[in-house]
């Protein structure tokens, strides 16, 4: 009994992980209607016409006594219009099905992509993006191609095997003598074994394969990240052999796939075959006419065609299972960063940012010791120290990218976790080291900035930047592509565009993350005159290993592995502090 409710209990789970994936039906529910109907039609046509018209037409057509020109004229007209009918029900099955599989498609990936843009960034820390993108199109097709055109087939070819049998039914009781071809029938649930059997390790290994699959997308995704960093370490081949081990491993993937998907039609054939070679035995023994077996074993053929399409439909299932585990864990994944239930507004006017015994660990090792300081509203503050000593965890920890696992970040004596994420991060304006810019428009790139700003205000916060000289050389203007990630400009030019974005966005809080530490001089100091007019009337962190932007700061915070060591101006700490002025003394040296 128990070995019973275990067979259920599995049988019950081979769709259920598909049930909150045909909601997405919904929206083409009377497109899919009409697919499932066409499908019914067409199943019907096959199962039951044919053998129908084998076993009544044709007998009359070629018997002892030549047809009237009344039955010969009715049956040339009926077989094409049995055969236009299952061609045009066919069509519209098939048309139907790949229209709402193209919905269904979208829906999914727009519904997983959705869910990426709301996972914290810890998700990504922990995640590949080339397995990531693999998910969003081989997995969700895979899981589409269940939703759908499984789905139709599960209602087609069922209908196909009604038919056939009824058909089979009908005829063997209109001859008695052809009763004992229903025992053929019998085979059929024999076939539940090899379906049963293979699918297991199918469904292993088509999990390999999909993993397999993700492995290769995040190489290449990885390798063309670093198109500069491979040619100077001359990393060329070494990336072609690590490329081909990876294609050897989803080769063996794919293979071994295939192997288990091709298994089952030729089990399922096999065991068909000697089905019908049962009955072809006992209509030779009874010596009954083959004019008289033939319309059954037509129907007999009919009958066992659709269980080599479950089986085919059995492998898609146990595929696409493997790839529902890889969409759940994105759908599923926790948001360890939700935003408040009843968030508390913005608080008006400017205020001190205020850091509460707060700690902090990426994985094991705490990176932030219950450090504690305050940032006066409207000043501006440098983080200075060691590599590694958390400067630009504190730059993170205030847009929320993380949350503390102790103490608390307030901003007006308001927690940052009480607040909307999106009203949080409204007011915090970002310029970083490492300036992404999209592979658009210079415009729509300063427009990120402020999606709502007008060509003028766009224009002046790019003057402001010191930007707009330099724009209107590019032989487009503001309308020149950058270039995927911005690769079309110097870093000067990209960190300038950063700044206008800064600028369009307005926010009162400015984090500035090692902005000049990769520019050279000339763009440093172009760089250095936008930042003096941007820090204006801000509160702001800035984040530096350059000296030379620290002297726009009024206080400075000296850390050293993950605790606040002491904090003044550069004429109070050099005295001092032999750490800073080491730091200080290392670089003006160099």
């Amino acid at each position: 009994m128990k070995q019973f409710m275990n067979k259920k209990k599995a049988s019950t789970g081979y769709i259920r992980g598909y049930l909150p994936f045909f909601k997405l039906l919904w929206p083409v529910r009377k497109a899919f209607a009409l697919a499932l109907l066409s499908g019914i039609l067409y199943g019907a046509t096959g199962g039951f016409g044919f053998p129908f018209l084998v076993y009544q037409i044709f007998p009359r057509l070629f018997g002892d006594t030549p047809p009237s020109n009344i039955l010969l004229i009715g049956a040339l007209l009926l077989l094409p219009a049995v055969f236009t009918v299952r061609g045009l029900s066919g069509f519209a099955n098939h048309y139907l099905a790949a229209y709402c599989g193209v919905q269904v498609l979208n829906a999914l990936k727009i519904r997983l992509f959705s869910r990426l843009q709301a996972l914290p960034v810890s998700f990504f820390a922990k995640h590949r993006t080339g397995d990531l993108m693999q998910r969003l199109t081989n997995d969700t097709a895979a899981v589409q191609g269940v939703v759908t055109t499984v789905t139709n087939d599960m209602i087609r070819q069922p209908v196909t095997l009604a038919g056939a049998l009824g058909a089979l039914i009908y005829m063997a009781f209109r001859t008695h003598e052809l009763l004992f071809i229903l025992f053929a029938l019998a085979i059929i649930p024999i076939c539940a074994f090899p379906m049963r059997l293979i699918g297991k390790h199918l469904l292993r290994r088509a999990s390999q394969l999909q993993a397999s699959a993700g492995n290769i997308g995040a190489a290449l995704q990885e390798n063309l990240n670093a198109v500069r960093e491979i040619r100077a370490f001359n990393l060329e081949q070494h990336q072609t052999t690590t490329f081909a081990q990876l294609l050897d491993h989803l080769a063996i993937a794919t293979m071994k796939s295939v192997k288990y998907g091709q298994m089952l039609t030729p089990g399922i054939e096999i065991i068909t075959a000697c089905g019908v070679s049962l009955a072809i035995y006992h209509a030779v023994r009874r010596n009954i006419e083959l004019a008289t077996v033939l319309p059954l074993m037509s129907a007999l053929y009919m009958c066992y065609e659709p269980l080599k399409k479950f089986g085919t439909i059995h492998n898609h299932i146990k595929r696409g299972q493997a790839s529902i585990a890889r969409i759940q864990a994105i759908l599923a994944a926790d948001d360890t960063m939700p935003d408040p239930v009843d968030p508390v507004p913005w608080p008006q006017g400017q205020y001190d940012i205020q850091f509460d015994q707060v700690q902090f660990a990426y994985q094991q090792a705490p990176v932030l010791h219950n450090i504690s300081f305050t940032l006066p509203a409207g000043s501006v503050n440098a983080l200075v120290g060691p590599s590694g000593s958390g400067k630009t965890t504190i730059a993170n920890l205030i847009p929320r990218f993380y949350d503390p696992q102790q103490g608390a970040i307030r901003i007006g004596q308001v927690d940052v976790r009480q607040l909307a994420l999106s009203d949080l991060r409204k007011h915090v304006s970002i310029v970083s080291q490492d300036t992404f810019l999209f592979n658009d428009s210079i415009r729509n790139n300063l427009r990120f900035g402020n999606l709502d700003a007008t060509e003028q205000e766009i224009e002046e916060a790019a003057a402001l930047a010191h930007a707009h000289d330099f724009i209107m050389a590019t032989p487009q203007g503001y309308d020149t592509t950058v270039g995927e990630r911005g690769m079309r400009l110097s870093g000067g030019q990209r960190q300038r565009l950063a700044i206008a974005r800064a600028f369009l966005r307005q926010a009162p809080i400015l984090i500035l993350d090692e902005a000049t530490s990769a520019l050279d001089t000339e763009s440093e100091g172009a760089v250095q005159l936008a930042l003096q007019e941007l820090i204006k009337g801000k509160t702001v962190l800035i984040i530096a290993h350059r000296f030379s932007t620290i002297r726009l700061a009024d206080r400075i915070l000296l850390l050293d592995q993950g605790q606040l060591r002491a904090e003044g101006t550069h004429d109070q700490l050099y005295p001092r502090d032999a750490l800073y002025r080491s730091l200080y003394d290392h670089q003006i040296i160099h």
